[in-house]
């Protein structure tokens, strides 16, 4: 994507975001969790997981074959963090990248908690996804983030007056979610 198109996909996610100025991290992810939604036109469910033994696994998506769509995203303490993995999930769906398609069966055991884990191998070991396509997500969810982020005091991050890298580990450790539903972000 040359960088005219960029800046005006950017330009257009962040209008559509909309966050205001008091929006926490976890906000942010609430939004781009109803904007990747309301841009497939279908329900998105998204759940956060433990992801173990998956190299450079942060994050997957899945069409399920009742239409759902299924993301998954690593169970980091930091909404900082998983707010990044949605932006990369949804830029993939803004790329018109093609997901994953699980069958009813695969869907519903995939929908157990006790199975995310796993089925988050099962997903990423099934993607479709170039490592071009997987460079270009990573790269529009980076312009997403940092549009997101610029001017802007979260007011979830302790000691804003701090340096990054000092608010970096303050939102480290913030408290953790097991799993969160689309609804219950």
């Amino acid at each position: 994507m040359n960088r005219r198109k960029l800046r005006k996909l950017v330009d257009e996610v962040a209008r559509d975001l909309d966050l205001p100025p008091d929006a926490t991290h976890r906000d942010a992810s609430r939004q781009v969790c109803e904007l990747m939604s309301e841009r497939l036109g279908r329900p998105v469910d998204v759940r956060f997981a433990a992801i173990t033994n998956a190299v450079c696994l942060s994050g997957a998506t899945a069409l399920l074959e009742n239409g759902t769509y299924l993301v998954i995203c690593a169970d980091s303490p930091s909404w900082y963090h998983r707010l990044h993995v949605l932006l990369h999930e949804f830029a993939h769906v803004l790329l018109e990248h093609q997901p994953v398609a699980l069958s009813r069966s695969e869907g519903m055991r995939k929908l157990a908690p006790h199975l995310l884990p796993r089925m988050a191998q099962i997903i990423a070991g099934r993607t479709t996804l170039t490592e071009d396509e997987e460079r270009e997500a990573e790269n529009l969810a980076d312009h997403l983030l940092e549009r997101l982020t610029e001017h802007r005091v979260w007011a979830d991050t302790a000691a804003t007056e701090a340096a990054p890298h000092v608010r970096r580990v303050a939102e480290s450790l913030e408290g953790r979610s097991r799993w969160v539903r689309r609804g219950d972000l």
